[in-house]
């Protein structure tokens, strides 16, 4: 696994990068990042997106944000090392300075390289010019502490290490442009127009191409300009609001658009008579080599990414912030359009050959192939998976596409329950699915008999249709299971949320000392050693449970049928509980394997049926399953037990001033199960 991580939730050029390089690799991808328009044309491209927490973008914007800054980095922190270590990558791609900065507080990157080995390998991908002395020197730091570090322009690179003492650790790859992506052949729009692209930030210096308009008009008074960009956020609502002012002055009064965020800047750019591009310290700039494709001539500084970019042949360049200078380029192209057309033809070849996509992605694969080192799991002969679905459309693809891009050759049993939607024609697209249908819904510990029944491998995990695949760990829990000298075992790997956090999944005996504890103290404030008895899914190495949740299972195929493995007469809800004490009667250990893991959706089926979450059923289900195998009298243990827990959370939370609505409902669920058994 690769973990992307991006302290911003913007999409600038350097975000768009990230997501065209994180979907060029064949290698599973996650994305860390704030919510927002990154995430949302991450997934959009198919990219995994756990969410982190939004902060300020601004360390100067005010007196607060200097004072908030050291705290936001260290929270992005947190954040990362708790994915780091709840994910295991193999490589980490920092991208920008905070998620670098971030490394060097968060996890201690030392020791052997590679994953499940002590540190991922670590990437620096830095887009960025250094802000100033001290952070520049943390940063300089952080990047000493990488693996790899890769810049987009070899200005970045100088500005990063003027002493060159990264030596081959720093790798200068421009980023690239399908070029077929833009249209070059449509007519400039008349009046003639120049487009500046970019967020509206004061760096980009957008006030500058103000006055460089309002120069050239002198000449060319029908020149119109469109500003395509927006603020990146709250802090850069001034530059917005000056530069309006400035555009509504005498001589630049109706001639300036403001045209906002655009997905696909190819139609602005094939309206426009030439690109205008003022930054001062551009790292490289994405928008000129979009310019260039898309066959149009460009006016830039002679200075940093965008000097890199361009030659005579297709810009013109003007000595940094020299307004009169770029008027007096842009005064030229208008004037002769024949020129402006061979410009625009020869940037567009420039483009194609030195800035290729495919040909920049390969580059920075390359790059990361030095330092990301492969799994080294053997993979076993026998492993066969087991599903089973009731209206599982929506989440049944996700599994299946999972196993065929991580386990290829092992197969999936999926016993469908007389699904009403499309799961039965889904699962039959898959090469991996193998489809057992059912004319009724039999419920779960049948259908999955049923699906047992029919595999042939030594080995069978029993996944939920909403679980999907983070990588081949599941093939170290099959090797486990099959370990010569190991007795049987029931095994079950890390189960994650959508967001990298680690699910309740294991758990001690009902009614035992261990759930007593935890109902009264606070054991996500605990360290993990000390909260790994009460919370056994926060353990970071394998640990025996009392039972666990049946989302994922995995162990022997003959141990699943000489144990049944469930109950048949439980419909839903209590029979993996059950399954897990009916095993140790039988001598057989229930054992938590962090080292494999799975993401969970979680309760698809049942909250569509119930309308949310059943905790009528649950309570029902657990105190049944409870008294049945190990007496009335551990019942009602585990049912004061229950209720101390739900009571303690609903006081904590009111305390804190957190809602506590679903405590609450848990705690008149049980509370109604126990008054229903007397």
């Amino acid at each position: 696994m690769v973990l992307f991580t991006s302290y911003s939730g913007a999409l600038g050029g350097a975000e768009r990068l990230l997501i065209g390089w994180a979907t060029a690799l064949e290698l599973e991808v996650c994305l860390a990042c704030p919510d927002g328009p990154l995430a949302d044309a991450a997934r959009a491209r198919g990219l995994r997106v756990l969410p982190l927490r939004r902060r300020g973008l601004d360390l100067r914007a005010s007196p607060t944000d200097r004072l908030l800054s050291a705290s936001r980095l260290a929270g992005h922190a947190r954040e990362l090392r708790r994915l780091v270590v709840t994910l295991d990558p193999e490589l980490v791609v920092a991208w920008g300075m905070r998620s670098a900065l971030a490394c060097l507080l968060g996890p201690a990157w030392s020791g052997r390289l590679g994953s499940a080995s002590g540190r991922p390998a670590l990437a620096f991908h830095h887009n960025d010019f250094l802000p100033g002395r001290t952070i520049g020197r943390l940063v300089r730091i952080a990047a000493a502490r990488a693996d790899i570090v890769t810049v987009p322009s070899r200005a970045v690179a100088r500005d990063l290490d003027p002493a060159g003492r990264l030596a081959n650790r720093l790798e200068v790859v421009h980023p690239g442009v399908d070029v077929e992506r833009f249209d070059a052949t449509s007519p400039p729009a008349q009046p003639p127009e120049v487009v500046i692209l970019g967020a509206l930030v004061a760096w980009k210096r957008a006030d500058l191409a103000l006055d460089v308009c309002a120069l050239a008009r002198r000449r060319h008074p029908e020149l119109r300009l469109r500003l395509v960009g927006a603020p990146l956020d709250d802090a850069s609502d001034g530059v917005t609001a000056a530069l309006r002012a400035r555009a509504a002055e005498p001589d630049l009064a109706g001639a300036v658009e403001f045209v906002g965020e655009v997905g696909d800047p190819a139609p602005e750019l094939a309206r426009a008579a030439c690109l205008l591009h003022c930054a001062e310290r551009e790292p490289f700039g994405i928008a000129v080599l979009e310019a260039l494709a898309a066959g149009r001539p460009v006016v830039v500084p002679d200075s940093s990414g965008p000097a890199e970019i361009v030659d005579d042949s297709c810009a013109f360049v003007y000595p940094p912030g020299d307004a009169a200078a770029a008027a007096a380029a842009l005064t030229r192209l208008l004037s002769d359009p024949e020129l402006a057309s061979r410009m625009g033809a020869a940037g567009r070849l420039r483009a194609r050959e030195r800035f290729d996509e495919t040909e920049a992605r390969w580059r920075w694969a390359r790059a990361i192939a030095r330092v990301r080192v492969a799994g080294s799991v053997t993979r076993p002969a026998g492993l066969q998976i087991v599903t089973v679905t009731h209206n599982s459309g929506s989440v049944i693809g996700g599994l299946l596409g999972s196993v065929e891009r991580h386990l290829p050759g092992v197969s999936v049993v999926v016993v469908d329950c007389a699904s009403s939607d499309q799961t039965v024609a889904i699962a039959g697209r898959s090469r991996a699915a193998r489809v057992v249908a059912l004319d009724q819904n039999v419920g779960f510990g049948q259908a999955c008999n049923r699906g047992i029944a029919a595999v042939g491998e030594p080995v069978t995990a029993l996944l939920n249709p909403d679980v999907e695949l983070l990588d081949d760990s599941l093939l170290s829990l099959g090797a486990e299971a099959l370990r010569r000298g190991r007795g049987e075992q029931l095994l079950a790997p890390l189960v994650l949320s959508g967001d990298g956090s680690r699910q309740d999944s294991v758990h001690p005996v009902p009614g035992s000392p261990a759930e007593l504890v935890r109902a009264i103290l606070p054991f996500t404030r605990l360290p993990a050693g000390v909260a790994a008895p009460l919370a056994p899914w926060q353990a970071r190495a394998p640990r025996r449970v009392g039972w666990a949740v049946g989302c994922a299972l995995v162990a022997r195929t003959e141990t699943l049928r000489r144990l049944g493995p469930f109950d048949e007469r439980i419909f839903l809800y209590g029979e993996d509980l059950e399954l897990g004490l009916r095993a140790a009667d039988a001598g057989i250990e229930t054992w938590f394997w962090p080292s494999a893991r799975v993401l969970h959706h979680g309760a698809h089926a049942s909250r569509a049926a119930f309308d949310g979450e059943p905790f009528e059923l649950l309570a029902r289900g657990r105190r049944e399953v409870v008294a049945g195998r190990l007496g009335p009298r551990r019942a009602a243990v585990d049912d004061a037990t229950q209720a101390l827990t739900f009571a303690s959370r609903i006081v904590a939370k009111r305390a804190l001033g957190h809602p506590a609505a679903r405590e609450r409902r848990q705690l008149e669920a049980l509370l109604d199960a126990r008054r229903a058994r007397r």
